[in-house]
């Protein structure tokens, strides 16, 4: 580690800096736009997830929000009480919950995706698509790294 600092990148340059505020500013600004509905920006994910998903175990939803499992069983307990979603057991295997998405979260789903994709085209609306291309490939290749580290691959 150098000592002088002169060998420290900015901090406004560092990768997962910028990647950090741009997932959580943008989060912030979800959530802003998401109150008048009563939804949370956390909710909105699991929501997301699970309809495009279909049907998760909870392992699985805690995979694709990227969220710790107990952290999906707070969120879900109050999605629940407000019929978003339900819970259910695998017939097979009772111990697995699975987690489907209700008329009514399907309802508030379609409701928050038009200010989510709002939100989204205006952060996005100075990049080109090439830009965007490129972001996401790189993204991916960097996500697959880390599951395979995770998954002690290195």
């Amino acid at each position: 580690m150098p000592r002088d600092g002169h060998d420290l990148m900015e901090l406004e340059d560092h990768l997962f800096f910028l990647c950090t505020q741009v997932v959580y500013r943008r989060s912030r600004a979800l959530q802003e736009g998401l109150k008048p509905l009563g939804l949370l920006e956390t909710e909105y994910r699991v929501l997301s997830a699970v309809l495009r998903k279909g049907p998760l175990t909870m392992m699985e939803l805690a995979q694709w929000t990227a969220y710790e499992r107990s952290r999906v069983t707070y969120i879900l307990n109050a999605m629940e009480a407000r019929k978003w979603v339900l819970r259910t057991s695998l017939e097979s295997d009772r111990r697995t919950v699975v987690v489907h998405i209700t008329p009514a979260g399907r309802e508030i789903f379609a409701a928050a995706k038009v200010i989510v994709d709002e939100t989204t085209e205006t952060i996005l609306r100075n990049n080109t698509a090439e830009d965007l291309d490129r972001l996401r490939s790189t993204l991916k290749t960097m996500r697959q790294t880390l599951l395979d580290m995770e998954a002690g691959r290195r």
